[in-house]
């Protein structure tokens, strides 16, 4: 074989690589957690993007969910709301929250997690796991309905 069957097998080998490479650097995972103080309780969310509908859920106090995607070159956006039950004050709070919008991403907030993002559902709010900073961040504050 010559340097020509040498120089394709490389180029192929470079070609899968990058592909694989890029498909790695695109996954994006979102990770919500229950981190609500308080007896058995039980935070109800429901996540939605423009394409994709994630359903409504459940998680109990220290449950965590999360998905996977890839998001699109143009835009990609997820939203949820969440709801529970405050058994200290006796009422209900909710809140919505933008978990991923990659409009954001593109100035800073892709720095903020390196496309894993950690929330953490508290009493006094939603926060977001800053990596770039190690620390916890107050996204939202719930709402009394």
């Amino acid at each position: 074989m010559g340097a020509n069957g040498y120089g394709n097998t490389s180029l192929l080998l470079l070609l899968v690589l990058l592909f694989l490479v890029s498909e790695c650097a695109s996954k994006t995972v979102v990770h919500i957690q229950n981190d609500i103080e308080g007896y058995e309780v039980s935070l109800d969310m429901h996540c939605w993007s423009y394409d994709d509908d994630l359903g409504p859920r459940s998680l109990h106090q220290g449950d965590e969910w999360h998905w996977e995607f890839n998001p699109s070159y143009s835009s990609t956006h997820f939203v949820c709301y969440f709801r529970w039950y405050d058994n200290w004050d006796y009422n209900w709070k909710n809140g919505t929250s933008i978990v991923y919008d990659k409009d954001l991403l593109h100035d800073n907030y892709s720095v903020y997690c390196f496309g894993d993002f950690q929330y953490s559902a508290r009493r006094d709010g939603f926060y977001l796991y800053r990596r770039d900073k190690s620390e916890w961040q107050k996204r939202n504050d719930w709402h009394v309905e």
